[in-house]
């Protein structure tokens, strides 16, 4: 974008108040707003604490992109600033231009997700799509399908209905050694909360029973019943060492002849973060001083460490955790 548009053509979007009898022109009214500002390009921060606005669904959402390293503090190097960008920095702090504090170097992940549009967009009426899409399981897969489908700047989907045992996964927990379980590093925690798919789609907390595929259907655990025109799958690889001992999770229901045990859980159960949550049954049993007890964790994979480090800081006593490694 910096190469497409000149250096004065680039704004930002700080608030907007659109009354719902002119939403249908927003696009008209953007397009004007450029206009009048003499820009080519909007730009859109979404902060932890942004209330979405009308316009949002206008703009274009940019992926996030990670630093090529992993320690969350800047690099052991030194650095050159050439004289004519320390005059410019000072320049636009003198004029008190937008965002002039910021360190285009300071090699750290912005704590906003972006988003975007230029004049060029907005007259490009978008292509709208209403088949019904219907993406179940909460894997990576599902998620960077979304994404992909979200990102055609010239298309927009009405109808993606996002199907997630448990809810999303960085709505469990809000600090990272809270985690229970490990993920894989295609998205970070950060990244899932810059993608706003709580924003941008229907997402369903719930998990899937049966599929009609004579009459595009499936069914719910509670009986629900949702309607797709495109089904995806996309479930992801879960533990089965319970069901082959022939028990069934706390948080799952118990299919054919699996026995259920309300102190046994699996590290795939939707619902580990609520049945371990802070002030729960299960981790105030744990915690109470005046009756002891263990609690055994059994595996040799990174989830089982990730799984012993949360209980530790929901203040489970590390003498209190037993590791079976089969």
């Amino acid at each position: 974008m910096i190469g497409e548009q000149d250096r004065k053509s680039h704004t930002r979007l700080m608030h907007s108040c659109v009354n719902p009898i002119f939403e249908k022109s927003t696009r008209a009214m953007m397009k004007e707003l450029l206009r009048l500002t003499q820009k080519t390009c909007l730009y859109f921060e979404v902060q932890t604490d942004t209330i979405i606005p009308s316009v949002f669904h206008e703009l274009v959402h940019i992926r996030s992109r990670r630093f090529p390293h992993f320690l969350d503090r800047k690099w052991d190097h030194e650095r050159f600033v050439s004289e004519d960008a320390r005059k410019k920095q000072e320049e636009d702090i003198k004029n008190k231009v937008d965002n002039c504090l910021r360190d285009p170097l300071d090699e750290v992940e912005s704590p906003f997700a972006l988003c975007f549009t230029t004049r060029r967009m907005l007259s490009e009426a978008k292509i709208v799509k209403n088949a019904r899409i219907v993406v179940v399981g909460a894997s990576d897969t599902s998620i960077s399908f979304i994404e992909a489908l979200l990102s055609i700047s010239y298309l927009k989907f009405t109808s993606i209905v996002f199907i997630a045992p448990g809810g999303l996964p960085h709505n469990h927990f809000a600090e990272k050694h809270e985690n229970l379980k490990s993920y894989s590093t295609s998205y970070t925690n950060e990244e899932l909360k810059k993608l706003m798919l709580e924003s941008r789609v229907r997402v369903i907390n719930a998990r899937m029973v049966d599929i009609d595929r004579s009459d595009k259907n499936i069914i719910l655990h509670d009986d629900s019943v949702i309607p797709y025109d495109t089904l995806i799958l996309g479930m992801g690889i879960q533990d089965k060492t319970l069901n082959s001992l022939g028990y069934a999770s706390r948080g799952i229901a118990t299919p054919g002849k699996l026995l259920r045990a309300d102190q046994i859980l699996s590290i795939d159960d939707p619902h580990l973060y609520q049945h371990l949550r802070t002030g729960g049954t299960l981790i105030n049993t744990l915690t109470d001083k005046k009756r002891v007890k263990n609690c055994v964790i059994y595996g040799r994979t990174l989830s089982t460490y990730c799984c012993i480090q949360g209980l530790i800081q929901r203040g489970v006593k590390p003498s209190q955790i037993i590791l079976a490694i089969p």
